[in-house]
């Protein structure tokens, strides 16, 4: 199977791109992290991956067409697409200016549907597509421009699942809560300094719930190999929200 994972140069990304790498070829998009991308590249390609790096801005939808003819050259072909890139610059709503909530969504939501509308040419008919989501897109956040993209994955995941689940194409979301990476110790950041509710001892809450970025990509690579999932948002916070 050839995979490309967006975002993999580092935190969850990172951890997909290798755990795949055992038993897949993989594509590890990056934006800016050149280094990190090719320290994945080097680690996939000891595992017995063949393994590249290929550089887009997701915002940028023509950068989005090249990379992805690229990784079709590249790999000879593309089997499943892990929208994984995301970034967080969480503020209070009353806050959040123009530009940052238009970098949040642009780059959450509107970069993976870029991704995805490109890729699905190539995917089809039994392709995998799997979104990286959040627990804040189900459950709320005091983050209104993180919990708003990651809740329009989980729309764009089952309005794909049902517009091209009857073709073959599998589409799933997968939905993390609290994950040891450096994003997250931001957004711990914030909810300490707005004091959010439910979440008033920090200390002692979250470590209960906290996954280790391997658990997001073992669920991935579950749902890869799965193919009776369809139009799911399966959670992976160990019990701090049900549905």
């Amino acid at each position: 199977m050839r995979v490309l994972v967006t975002g993999a140069s580092q935190g969850i990304g990172r951890s997909i791109a290798l755990t795949l790498a055992e038993d897949h070829d993989i594509a590890v998009n990056y934006r800016t992290s050149a280094d990190n991308a090719a320290e994945v590249v080097e680690a996939a390609t000891q595992k017995g991956s063949d393994a590249i790096a290929v550089k887009a801005d997701i915002r940028d939808s023509e950068a989005v067409e090249s990379m992805i003819i690229e990784v079709v050259d590249e790999l000879g072909g593309l089997d499943a697409l892990v929208n994984n890139a995301g970034i967080v610059d969480p503020d209070l709503a009353t806050e959040i200016d123009d530009e940052q909530w238009g970098r949040v969504l642009d780059t959450n939501l509107t970069g993976a549907f870029y991704v995805t509308r490109e890729a699905i040419p190539y995917l089809e008919p039994d392709g995998d597509i799997v979104f990286v989501s959040s627990i804040g897109g189900t459950g709320g956040t005091v983050d209104a421009s993180y919990a708003a993209s990651k809740a329009g994955l989980h729309g764009l995941t089952r309005s794909l699942a049902r517009e091209y689940g009857s073709q073959g194409l599998q589409v799933n979301a997968v939905a993390p809560g609290p994950v040891d990476t450096a994003m997250n110790e931001t957004i711990l950041e914030h909810l300490e300094a707005v004091e959010f509710r439910g979440h008033e001892d920090l200390g002692t809450h979250l470590p209960e719930y906290a996954c280790q970025p391997e658990d997001i990509a073992h669920t991935i690579e579950y749902l890869l190999e799965n193919d009776h999932v369809q139009g799911e948002i399966v959670n992976v916070n160990g019990g701090m929200q049900f549905r």
